[in-house]
């Protein structure tokens, strides 16, 4: 058993194995370094910066083209803000493939405001090295399933 180094985080015997700022802890929404820190700080400059939002108009993303509902379209602005505005001026912190944000655009384009919340939610909640290292660092959206029972 390794020992903790005072931040939560367990060290190996040899002082090696640190998963980085976010192993250990419970609070990565908010930790700076991680992807749920930085979408915590991208929601506060929505809300400061949503005047200028209307006026700029990021585009589609080439990740997924906007969804038809009204909620999911603009969830989908908003991680389109944070693509285009937030994200160049941070380094590359997301573990997986694809990126966070890549995967909230295709989950909203796919599922919708309600379902894609809820990936884009759990995603973010797992958003860290250890496991991503268990998944093997892929982690595609689900497929859309097909309305109604299948008929032969």
């Amino acid at each position: 058993m390794g020992r903790s180094d005072g931040r939560g985080r367990e060290r190996g015997p040899k002082g090696g194995k640190d998963e980085g700022c976010c192993a250990g802890t419970l609070d990565t929404l908010t930790h700076p370094c991680c992807c749920g820190g930085v979408w915590g700080q991208a929601a506060v400059l929505l809300a400061v910066l949503r005047p200028s939002l209307a006026v700029a108009g990021h585009g589609t993303d080439p990740a997924a083209p906007p969804p038809a509902g009204r909620t999911a379209a603009a969830m989908y602005r908003a991680v389109r803000h944070y693509r285009v505005a937030v994200s160049p001026t941070r380094p590359a912190c997301c573990p997986y493939t694809p990126t966070c944000s890549t995967y909230a655009v295709r989950a909203l384009h796919r599922h919708g405001a309600l379902r894609g919340g809820r990936l884009i939610l759990a995603r973010l909640l797992r958003c860290r090295p250890g496991a991503a290292r268990r998944r093997g660092f892929h982690d595609p959206v689900p497929p859309a399933h097909r309305a109604g029972p299948r008929r032969a």
